[in-house]
């Protein structure tokens, strides 16, 4: 016995079953691949009157099998039906396709020489001959055609054709017969969006929202902003069918007009479909502080980050009331962004106080002060010291 084991062949089929609806002769394929490795060999064998396959042997990985069925060379009549299987026998294993073909009392032939005999037909042809499809939706041989099958919603159907919109009325039409779903759109891009801009940038900002259909089905979702906010600007008030490219998506444009914001934050929620988007404006604080850490030990270093959103230099000043917090300085020019050391050291004298007291740690404030022309930042950021262990 080898050691090793070698990976075999393993069929797939790209159906299930075979169902036929014809006036007298139907055409149509499957596809036959190897799921496994090495290389597919098999042949196929009809069990099913009237109906061939070609090429009934093949080698290879990726086979398509066409098949024809002649309702004449099966021996029924209009109204009747056939049914039987086809078994395909590989080398990388076996299946049984059942298979019914029944024999309608009309087809239409389209101009491309497909036929259509059943809505199964008419909904794949619509799929890859849309302006076709709908100019034989309204035609008489169409009509004629769902009278032969015995079309349970004909007043419906009539109604429909009347609908200028050929899109929707066909669309309709699907779903009421069963063959697909009601089309929806869903959001695929972020669906939390927020902008930040410093403080006197007044620039307009631009965005975007994507999304997709389920299926190339017909589509009409308008665009509502839940708090009808003037400083969003969304560049549609609708999706439409004419929207969406070859891959099913379309893509919402918008604007934020910051000059009409009368605050610091501002937040609109836009509703497309049964999909939400939170769009959020915020101006960021004109200064921020930021300490690298609020615990120091008696003896350590810390740094106070400053970042400077107003667009211009600044003048900072610091200030802490106990003598063990020291900067090198009492004030500092800071343009965009600084970051100011400072030490804790003790004296000998507070060291002492602190041994007979037995305080396990001290409380302070550091007070920050940046004056610009006409106005004035305060912060007091707190600190504490102490003999921590790690």
């Amino acid at each position: 016995m080898s050691r090793f084991e070698f990976p075999l062949p393993a069929l797939h089929v790209s159906t299930d079953e075979i169902n036929i609806e014809t006036k007298d002769r139907y055409d149509g394929s499957f596809v036959v691949k190897n799921a496994g490795s090495g290389t597919l060999t098999g042949q196929i064998l009809s069990r099913c009157p009237g109906l061939t396959f070609d090429p009934a042997e093949w080698e290879g990985n990726n086979q398509t099998i066409t098949y024809t069925f002649n309702a004449a060379k099966a021996g029924i009549k209009t109204g009747e039906s056939v049914e039987g299987h086809a078994y395909i026998t590989t080398s990388g294993g076996e299946t049984r396709l059942p298979i019914t073909a029944r024999l309608t009392k009309m087809s239409v032939l389209t101009a491309e020489g497909l036929t259509i005999a059943n809505l199964q037909d008419f909904f794949e042809y619509a799929k890859t001959h849309p302006a076709q499809a709908r100019r034989l939706f309204v035609d008489s041989e169409f009509y004629m055609l769902l009278l032969a099958l015995g079309y349970k919603y004909m007043e419906v159907y009539e109604s429909l054709h009347k609908d200028s919109n050929r899109e929707r009325a066909m669309d309709n039409f699907f779903i009421l017969s069963g063959l697909k779903n009601k089309t929806t759109i869903s959001v695929i891009s972020d669906r939390n969006l927020e902008f930040m801009q410093k403080p006197g940038d007044n620039r307009i900002l631009y965005g975007s929202i994507v999304v997709k259909k389920s299926d190339c089905g017909y589509i009409d979702a308008p665009i509502v902003l839940q708090s009808a906010s003037t400083w969003l600007n969304c560049y549609a008030s609708r999706f439409i069918q004419s929207d969406f490219d070859e891959n099913l998506e379309a893509t919402l444009n918008f604007s934020i007009d910051p000059s009409t914001i009368f605050g610091k934050y501002a937040r609109e929620v836009v509703t497309i479909g049964t999909d939400e988007v939170e769009i959020v404006y915020r101006r960021t604080a004109p200064v921020i502080f930021r300490m690298n850490r609020t615990a120091f030990k008696y003896e350590d270093k810390g740094m106070l980050e400053i970042i400077n959103n107003t667009g211009a230099d600044m003048k900072v000043e610091l200030f802490c009331q106990e003598s063990y917090v020291r900067f090198s300085a009492r004030s500092y020019i800071v343009g965009a962004y600084s970051e100011i050391p400072f030490d804790i050291k003790l004296s000998a004298f507070l060291a002492a106080q602190l041994f007979f007291r037995k305080l396990p740690y001290m409380k302070t404030e550091l007070e920050v002060r940046v004056v610009l022309p006409g106005q004035m930042y305060k912060k007091n950021i707190p600190l504490t010291v102490g003999e921590w262990y790690s």
